[in-house]
């Protein structure tokens, strides 16, 4: 069984994203990275990788009420 934090998600509307001023703000890290990559059928690359953790935040995204923190 995997250890891993439910994620919650919400659908932002494109008017929402469209009134954002300066655009999104992203940043992340990742750790424990590991990639492998490997010739596949035809030429084509196959890429297969893990990672022990990994952060995303995205700012400056109008959520309206009921957003949910923490």
């Amino acid at each position: 069984m995997s250890n891993s934090s439910r994620i919650e998600t919400r659908e932002i509307s494109d008017a929402d994203l469209d009134s954002v001023a300066g655009g999104l703000s992203v940043s992340g890290s990742v750790n424990g990275l590991t990639v492998k990559v490997t010739q596949g059928p035809g030429g084509v690359p196959v890429v297969d990788g893990s990672a022990k953790s990994v952060t995303l935040t995205v700012e400056d995204i109008p959520l309206g009420p009921g957003a949910i923190t923490g």
